[in-house]
């Protein structure tokens, strides 16, 4: 099949062009980290110099950027997408909120270039587990060109419209519940576990009920089980997801009290520890308050 480019082969973006290339699509990719790079071309991705080799040798580009400043500078800056000799299509992966996404994909347009904007849900254990969602909109024509590249990691491939920001709204939508029912599930079983419970069983029954969700019945027993507390993205990103949530909900005149709860949860157990920790030390956060151990 024909060979894409990868810009951002950090933890998410190295797992998804790893599996391009598993199910046949050579990929040419970018990172500024020269040593997350040079891992990921254990996979078979093929290593370039910089953004702009990548759209000078590829026609459909892929982008998992970490927020919405970075994703802007790849995209426009000179010497990046829109300087491309051969780029057509960029795929945005990358969760950044609907007005970064459309100035992205307005600038990009000026230079032939077409945006779609497809973030995606559900992380590396979803994309493990083969049910990575994929939240595409934009020109019809373009998702069609691209579909053969997105369907190697999409689990579920949604085409939501024609226009950029849909993805970014249908991202930011699931993000705000994931990560409520992640501070909920965490504060549940360390409770459980002040009472006697194993954390084991409280996990069990979580999913046995009417609680069980996403992170009790894929992260928890993949990761905080077995004692793993990192591998799922550093809990800043989280507070961003939310923040951008509450933006897309001021833009349409609502004040959502939930998402405005979670939000300030995550704000103190950022404060509560060194930056860049991984999401799974949440639970350290809810242990911490119940006068638990640490586990892991």
């Amino acid at each position: 099949m024909e060979r894409v480019g990868f810009i951002g082969v950090g933890m998410m973006g190295g797992a998804i062009a790893a599996r391009m290339i598993e199910n046949g699509v050579p990929v040419l990719a970018y990172d500024n980290n020269p040593g997350t790079l040079k891992a990921v071309a254990s996979s078979g991705v093929t290593p370039a110099a910089s953004v702009k080799e990548v759209a000078d040798n590829v026609e459909i580009i892929f982008a998992c950027l970490p927020d919405a400043g970075i994703c802007r500078s790849v995209a426009l800056d000179p010497g990046g997408i829109a300087d491309g000799d051969r780029a057509t299509i960029y795929i945005e992966t990358s969760t950044m909120g609907g007005e970064a996404v459309i100035e992205i994909a307005e600038g990009l347009a000026k230079r032939g270039i077409t945006l779609l904007d497809s973030p995606i849900v559900g992380g590396v254990p979803a994309l493990e587990a083969g049910t990575l969602g994929v939240l595409a909109s934009g020109p019809a024509k373009a998702f069609e060109q691209a579909k053969y590249a997105l369907e190697t990691f999409a689990g579920r491939l949604f085409h939501l419209g024609e226009q950029a920001g849909m993805g970014q709204a249908g991202k930011v939508v699931n993000n705000s519940v994931a990560y409520a029912a992640l501070l909920a599930t965490c504060e549940a079983v360390a409770v459980g576990m002040k009472a006697g419970l194993s954390m084991q069983t409280a996990v069990d029954i979580i999913n046995q009920g009417s609680g069980a969700n996403f992170f009790s019945q894929i992260v928890v027993p993949n990761f905080i089980l077995q004692g793993k507390f990192e591998g799922t993205g550093a809990v800043e990103i989280g507070v961003k997801d939310v923040k951008l949530f509450l933006a897309e909900a001021a833009r349409l005149g609502i004040d959502p009290p939930v998402a405005n709860a979670v939000s300030a949860l995550q704000k103190a157990v950022v404060e509560s520890g060194p930056p860049g920790r991984d999401t799974m030390t949440y639970f350290h956060y809810f242990s911490d308050l119940a006068g638990l151990p640490r586990q892991g």
